[in-house]
């Protein structure tokens, strides 16, 4: 389970690309293209390098005008679903 402490990071077998400021990417793993918009690609740009989810909420609070309860929740969402399609790797 990710956690906020976690240390994660891209699946390195994506092939990703900015198509009018959208990023589209496929999953060389499954086989599916995935599509993000502009704080997707944000998050997406962030979890380039190990880093935590923690981290990438701090990064988004200073970036953006949201409250923190709201960007934890939607972070958190955004990441645990990457991780289900195996878009992210959690490293122990």
């Amino acid at each position: 389970m990710l956690t906020p402490h976690s240390t994660i990071q891209r699946a390195p077998d994506l092939l990703a690309t900015e198509v009018d400021g959208d990023l589209v990417m496929l999953s060389l793993r499954t086989n599916k293209y995935y599509g993000m918009e502009v704080t997707g690609s944000r998050i997406w740009a962030l979890i380039e390098q190990p880093t935590t989810p923690e981290g990438v909420i701090a990064a988004l609070m200073a970036e953006y005008a949201i409250d923190r309860e709201t960007c934890e929740r939607d972070t958190m969402k955004f990441l645990n679903d990457l991780l289900k399609e195996q878009l992210l790797d959690v490293q122990a």
